[in-house]
């Protein structure tokens, strides 16, 4: 959890199964050096049939609370999101949006990296995932049009540090045609130390057969570009290769700060593709076990300190 400087961050990606139709629902805590602290929520739809049709809204507020003992947060007096359960609110303009959504809870948390980087500040921002692979029922309004979600594969995200990393990618996937049993977490980031950037780390999580299968990495090659990430990483038993990508007109951009005001750019696409390949070292080299396709069911971003042009859709922020 946050303490002092710093920042947090809660959210829902998932996936509308009868429509196709991706959904980013987010709240946020900005604890900055100088200033005063701030929350915010963050709504975003990705329509994969009518671009026009993808929007997203950044609400800033200036009032929050949240539990101690348990996972509950409140933004504003209309947002809240606590272990199984969303609901909330934002306007912009003449676009309403509303939401009532709630999911199973229980499995165990996944971390993103591996164990070492969540002791002490090796690490700047450590992710997790308390529900990794769960099931979203319930409403979304969009300017009184009502969107009914039914057991729509998707994830809990939760994560907090002191700054951002300095480039990043991201996947999820719950929702592999054809095997809803596998999901597929992914991260490669690039931090600082000082005036010098370290290697990227990549770290892949994969569901399957019932237990997960860690592969991670370090080089100094960046391996992903705006809209594309090639995936090649193994352990001692398995190898992971593939690729996921997005087009740039089913991508959002968000600027976020970190707590001394300096600026990132996500670019984010909850309606992303991925095509993956598993193997495992058998006696005469690695034989594929596993093939895992999503077509438009991956959630997806690629960050850094530059914002894409070539996005050119972004969040609407408003508030104080």
């Amino acid at each position: 959890m946050t303490r002092g400087t710093g920042y947090e961050v809660w959210f829902l990606t998932f996936t509308d199964p009868a429509t196709g139709t991706g959904y980013w629902v987010r709240s946020t805590y900005h604890a900055p050096k100088r200033g005063s602290h701030q929350a915010g929520v963050w709504f975003a739809r990705f329509d994969p049939t009518d671009p026009s049709r993808t929007f997203g809204i950044h609400r800033r507020s200036d009032t929050w609370s949240m539990s101690t003992g348990a996972f509950a947060v409140r933004i504003g007096g209309d947002c809240f999101m606590s272990s199984g359960h969303a609901e909330g609110s934002v306007q912009a303009g003449d676009r309403t949006v509303r939401w009532e959504l709630s999911y199973p809870t229980g499995a165990e948390t996944y971390r993103l990296l591996p164990d070492v980087f969540y002791r002490g500040g090796l690490a700047p921002t450590k992710p997790f995932s308390p529900n990794a692979h769960t099931r979203i029922t319930g409403t979304v309004w969009v300017d009184d049009e009502p969107a009914e979600i039914r057991d729509a594969p998707g994830q809990q995200g939760h994560l907090y540090g002191s700054r951002h990393a300095e480039r990043w990618a991201w996947a999820h996937c719950a929702s592999f045609d054809g095997d809803e049993a596998i999901v597929v977490q992914a991260l490669t980031a690039q931090g600082r130390r000082g005036p010098l950037t370290t290697p990227f780390v990549t770290s892949i999580g994969v569901w399957w057969q019932g237990r997960w299968i860690r592969l991670t990495k370090m080089s100094r090659r960046r391996d992903f570009g705006l809209g594309r990430w090639r995936i090649d990483v193994e352990n001692r038993r398995y190898r992971l290769s593939g690729r996921v990508e997005a087009p740039v007109r089913v991508m959002l951009r968000a600027r976020y700060e970190d707590p001394d005001g300096t600026e990132r750019f996500c670019h984010n696409s909850e309606i992303a593709s991925a095509r993956l390949a598993l193997f495992e070292r058998r006696a005469g080299g690695f034989e594929e076990v596993g093939l895992f396709e999503s077509r438009g069911t991956t959630h997806a971003e690629w960050a850094g300190r530059t914002p894409a042009t070539a996005v050119g859709s972004e969040f609407q922020e408003v508030g104080p």
